[in-house]
């Protein structure tokens, strides 16, 4: 208990040099305040009487912080030692940098096992307070840990968000973002989406035998093959992005459509690293055989659905957000697309241009009389 005393009495003979030299120094310039703040910001320097332990300047602030825990601390010692714990280091409130630090540190020691209930708590406030903090003072959280639905923290790269519910009960906890966590912070930090970047590998993909749905598939394959439809499609992305398309469609002159009774796939992520395997799938598109696998179903409208979404993705950096024009023009007839994408108020090209229909497919002419023209620029 002596030595105790002694030693705090030497702490505060050097609180006391700190300040005088300093603090209450004119003479003392900021950058040498700013080598003291370096010095010792993760010295443990700072005393606190309630707690009988010195803290580090960098776990310490001027207001509460119980969403930490009791992994740091509030002082608010009286007049002139709160200028000293300053001058050591101590911060008013945390910052996206003290939020960060503490997720680090709980990734460091958790060592990817589940948090204990307190850590995990805590943990999730801090990722709500990052998320306020990073819209006022910016800062990059790139590929910082994420909480898990297993309450694991893992590297934001490795965690799904679980935009895609249908498949959900295939793919293992450990890989989904946990439900209190933002999707917003999760994707600033680099988590990839489950329904936009998981990629699926399919392995074993069956025809179907079902008649109605053959009939559907050769409905459809028939109208995209045309240049009708081409034209429609990039006439659709004209409107949705103001720029004349220079993604070469003619691949799909050849393409097929096939129902499939069975799709099975591995959901993996761009890395390649498999989150899943041989799990039910909907579509699948064989670029090598530019064919369009479509599960079977008893309605058409899902199948069209399905065959609609598949083309989108064919579309890439193009891709539509709205995929009823897309659909629309899919289910009919060659000779009907512009008509409709007229209907539904698409932009047609500029400069008023008028395209003769022979231009676009000769099976079109024979159901038209010969001087009947295509008005692009009516909308």
């Amino acid at each position: 208990m002596k030595n105790n005393q002694v030693n705090l009495s030497s702490v505060n003979t050097i609180y006391n040099y700190l300040y005088q030299h300093f603090v209450d120094n004119r003479n003392v310039t900021n950058q040498e305040k700013l080598e003291i703040q370096k010095r010792f910001s993760h010295r443990p320097c700072l005393w606190d009487e309630s707690s009988s332990k010195f803290w580090q300047p960098k776990n310490a602030f001027q207001v509460e912080v119980p969403f930490f825990g009791t992994r740091r601390i509030c002082l608010t010692p009286s007049h002139p030692l709160a200028e000293v714990y300053q001058l050591l280091g101590q911060k008013n409130s945390p910052t996206v940098v003290d939020y960060l630090d503490f997720i680090e540190e709980i990734f460091e020691q958790s060592d990817r096992l589940p948090l204990n209930s307190e850590d995990k708590i805590c943990v999730i406030q801090v990722f709500q307070r990052l998320e306020a903090q990073l819209s006022l003072e910016g800062g990059s959280v790139k590929n910082i840990p994420i909480l898990n639905a297993n309450n694991q923290l893992f590297s934001a790269n490795k965690i799904l968000i679980p935009d895609a519910h249908w498949w959900g009960d295939y793919i293992d906890s450990i890989w989904l973002l946990h439900p209190q966590v933002s999707a917003k912070l999760a994707k600033l930090a680099g988590s990839f989406s489950l329904f936009k970047d998981i990629i699926e590998i399919p392995q074993n993909v069956k025809p179907a035998e079902n008649n109605q749905s053959n009939e559907w598939c050769i409905k459809w394959q028939n109208t995209f093959n045309s240049p009708e439809f081409i034209h429609g499609l990039q006439r659709l992305i004209f409107h949705y992005y103001d720029l004349e398309s220079e993604v070469d469609f003619n691949w799909l002159k050849t393409a097929k459509v096939i129902p499939a009774s069975e799709i099975n796939v591995d959901l993996v992520l761009p890395d390649k690293t498999q989150v899943a395997s041989s799990i039910p799938g909907v579509y699948y598109f064989d670029a090598d055989q530019r064919i369009f696998y479509l599960i079977s179903s008893d309605s058409r409208y899902i199948m069209l659905c399905y065959l609609a979404e598949i083309i989108n993705i064919q579309l890439g950096n193009f891709s539509l957000d709205n995929l009823l024009p897309l659909a629309s023009i899919i289910d009919a007839q060659s000779e009907n697309v512009s008509s409709i994408l007229n209907e539904l108020r698409i932009k047609s090209f500029p400069s008023e241009k008028i395209i003769s229909t022979d231009t676009l497919s000769q099976d079109f002419t024979e159901h038209k009389s010969s001087d009947r023209q295509i008005y692009w620029g009516a909308f």
